[in-house]
Formats: C-alpha cells, structure tokens, sequence
C-alpha cells in the first residue's frame, strides 16, 4: 500500500512540474472574472485571427490553443499552437510546427 501511496505522490509531484515548464508564458495578472468567457475566446479565435481549434485549454495565465493557421502565401494550413491574453484575446505567443 505505501507503494501505491509513493506511486501516486511522485506521479502527482511530477505532472505539477510538466504542466509548471509548459506553462513558461505569463499572459494576464487580472482575476478571472475580468477574462473574456471560453465560448466568447473561441469565437474571437476563430473569427477575428482565423484559427481552426484543434484543442483549447487554459494554460496558467493564458488560454492556449492547438489548431491550424492558413499560411501567409493563403495555400496550406499548418499547425500551430497559440497563446492568448484571456482579458483581450490578443496574441501573446505564436509557434508554428516545423
């Protein structure tokens, strides 16, 4: 039974530092009843930048999306995944995959 306890506690220990180094982008430091709704982010995503949302989750500060962006020559989508302020829905980091 203490294995399974140790088990747990060092699996527990281990996805708070994975999500702590994924989450290396400090977007917002207002209260979350200032950000923006999720349905209200997606739609802002999706309309106003022209995203395709694969997945949408918050990330720290950030809400966070893994989806597709039209590349600039308007031919080929690509993946990307995306930060965003919750507050405005501005963009704070784009990373295209290679």
């Amino acid at each position: 039974m203490k294995r399974i306890k140790g088990f747990v506690a060092l699996m527990a220990l281990m996805s708070g530092i994975q999500v702590q180094a994924h989450s290396d982008i400090s977007c917002t430091d207002k209260p979350k009843k200032e950000w923006l709704h999720v349905l209200d982010m997606q739609k802002k995503i999706v309309n106003e930048h022209g995203f395709a949302i694969k997945k949408f989750q918050q990330s720290g500060s950030c809400y966070e999306i893994y989806g597709w962006a039209l590349r600039k020559d308007g031919k080929k989508f690509e993946e990307i995944e995306v930060y965003f302020d919750p507050v405005t829905g501005d963009i704070m980091k784009k990373k295209f995959k290679d």
